[in-house]
């Protein structure tokens, strides 16, 4: 199978401390202490509504409780398509950009090429799949907003990339992302998530993302899920819709050429990540008869360069598998010489019509008192 260079070792339970403090009183303490802290800041802002900057266009966000590979990304994209083919209005997407090399507040216009550099390896990934759209990228995307304002059609939608606790910027819908582990994890810093569940109370719509083949268990968690907001949802509001999405394989994609295939042409290539969970893309490989030569595990938007990878003439010689996300930053001149890069593209669908279709009919009809006819 080769070398497995890992930077992030998998341990017992997912935690980002190490293994002898995760479980640790420090630990437990921390978490209560930024429970708390994470209270009082959603009371701030139940209470006073006007902490909320009111954007010029409808804003959905796409967001989530646990932080990374909760597949929030997908989701904008498959929203963002489901507006602009079935709602037939403008989208404009607003991202903070993580992992850029460029602190600039970013506009691309519809037809533009973005740059990850410029609008990191997401934003970048996202308007090479919707090159209709808009995509604004900086740290205060209120800002960024009101500078693509004046630019948008009449008839636009903000879609707000990772904003579930961006609470700045007051939204008209909230799509919250789970996954699989969401009931069995811990606040940070002892466990991953961002917020307790009690927070799903804001969300409007509940998508639980995973792999198909895992579709049974996404439907306990989503059931599990119906039951907690049963229980715990004491507003006024509608119950949020949740429903199942599935990540599959689509097709293989050669990063520079656009050529597709049904499994990578090349014998043993390396395998390259620098995602939030490599384990669920390596695992995709033995299904497509690929065994790789070597894999190599990196941070999350890590900026890939020529000598941070060892043994780099194995990459040469044999070409690169590695996911979308990561092919968008293995572009970079630094890897020219590379034979050939093949990434795993991925589809989503939603487990069963009917939630499906009720998820995407709140999606639209939240929409329906602020879009210009």
């Amino acid at each position: 199978m080769g070398t497995d260079r890992q930077t992030n070792e998998k341990r017992a339970f997912d935690s980002p401390l190490p293994s002898a403090l995760s479980a640790s009183i420090a630990a437990r303490l921390l978490s209560r202490v930024y429970s708390a802290a994470v209270g009082a800041r959603n009371s701030a802002y139940d209470s006073f509504p006007s902490f909320s900057e009111r954007l010029d266009f409808p804003v959905i966000s796409v967001g989530g409780i646990r932080a990374g590979g909760t597949g929030k990304t997908p989701v904008v994209q498959l929203i963002a398509r489901h507006l602009i083919d079935h709602h037939k209005c403008g989208v404009a997407v607003l991202s903070r950009g993580y992992g850029r090399v460029s602190k600039k507040n970013v506009i691309v216009k519809p037809g533009e090429p973005a740059d990850w550099e410029r609008t990191g390896d997401e934003p970048c990934m996202l308007h090479n799949n919707l090159p209709e759209s808009w995509l604004g990228v900086g740290a205060d995307r209120s800002a960024v907003a009101r500078l693509l304002s004046p630019l948008l059609p009449e008839r636009s939608v903000f879609l707000l990339d990772d904003g579930f606790q961006r609470r700045q910027t007051r939204r008209d819908l909230d799509i919250v992302c789970l996954s699989e582990e969401v009931f069995d994890d811990r606040l940070i810093p002892a466990g991953y998530l961002r917020e307790p569940m009690s927070a799903l109370a804001r969300a409007d719509v509940v998508l639980v993302v995973g792999a198909a083949e895992r579709v049974d268990r996404l439907k306990e968690v989503r059931d599990r899920a119906d039951e907690y907001l049963s229980t715990a949802l004491k507003s006024a509001k509608s119950p949020p819709i949740t429903a199942v999405l599935l990540r599959y394989p689509d097709c293989w994609v050669n990063a520079r050429s656009g050529e597709t295939a049904p499994r990578p042409p090349m014998e043993s290539p390396a395998a390259v990540t620098g995602i939030a969970r490599p384990e669920r893309f390596l695992a995709v490989l033995p299904r497509f008869s690929v065994v790789p030569s070597e894999v190599y595990k990196f941070p999350d938007h890590y900026n890939f360069k020529r000598n941070g990878i060892a043994r780099i003439h194995n990459i040469y010689l044999h070409g690169v598998v590695t996911t979308e996300k990561d092919a968008v930053r293995l572009l970079s001149p630094a890897f020219s010489g590379v034979r050939d890069i093949w990434y795993l593209r991925e589809g989503l669908r939603f487990a069963d019509d009917e939630s499906g279709a009720a998820a995407l009919s709140r999606v639209t009809g939240g929409l329906d008192a602020r879009v210009a006819k």
